[in-house]
């Protein structure tokens, strides 16, 4: 009896069987960031409102670095403060994890940081744009050491499997 097992992390086929799983991994995968990166931008603009209306002229923008470590650090809130970078982070582990199965050229951790880089910066743009939530620099921080964060997982775990798979 044969034995199948599903590599996530592999796109080299051995067999014509082999290249049609992974083509239906490819999809599979493509699908699974696509649903993320829709549901990334519903959180971002159409889901979440503010408690505040934001016009164009009571836009808020905050570019003071690092504030919510500080006020984490500081505040009598901490816990509040600690899952606002908490969740921004935790956003984007799935774009650093996901991107570089959909796409090669984005298997390294300059690549993977610098689109969630660009991605978080696209978001907080919109966001001042449509006055829909704060933009804060603090976000696009957060954001980006979750795409770095995500990519680390995802190399770790291509290297444990491929280990495994040696072995």
């Amino acid at each position: 009896m044969r034995k199948c097992t599903a590599n996530v992390f592999s796109t080299q086929p051995k067999k014509e069987s082999d290249k049609m799983m992974i083509g239906n991994k490819r999809k599979f995968i493509m699908l699974l960031f696509g649903v993320y990166m829709i549901g990334v931008l519903s959180f971002t603009f159409i889901v979440r409102e503010t408690m505040v209306l934001r016009t164009p002229e009571n836009r808020g923008v905050i570019l003071e670095p690092f504030r919510e470590i500080q006020a984490m650090i500081d505040g009598p809130k901490h816990f509040f403060w600690f899952m606002q970078i908490f969740l921004n982070v935790l956003l984007f582990v799935p774009f650093g994890f996901l991107l570089p199965m959909v796409q090669k050229r984005f298997n390294n951790v300059f690549a993977v940081t610098l689109l969630g880089f660009i991605f978080s910066c696209g978001i907080e743009s919109m966001q001042y744009i449509t006055g829909r939530g704060l933009t804060e620099i603090d976000d696009i921080i957060n954001n980006t050491a979750g795409a770095f964060c995500g990519y680390l997982l995802y190399a770790v775990l291509s290297a444990v499997y491929q280990q495994l798979k040696e072995y």
